[in-house]
């Protein structure tokens, strides 16, 4: 299914055709989206998992530091 098919379905005044054609189309592109948000969300999750990790070692040392200085 294209944007060729949904302009020859508005051509022709096929109305089930077009309404087929566009929800194929607007199926295909929700699609796409949705693949690209799970990728966005999948490298953000792994980002912030890192991120979080580093500012408790951090804490450990700097709490390290101040029982040896005592």
């Amino acid at each position: 299914m294209s944007t060729k098919d949904l302009i020859d379905a508005l051509a022709a005044g096929d109305a089930t055709a077009i309404e087929t054609e566009f929800n194929s189309a607007m199926a295909e592109k929700i699609s796409a989206r949705l693949d690209g948000m799970r990728q966005e969300v999948a490298k953000n999750m792994f980002a912030s998992e890192a991120a979080v990790e580093e500012p408790v070692e951090a804490e450990e040392v700097s709490s390290e530091e101040t029982v040896e200085n005592q």
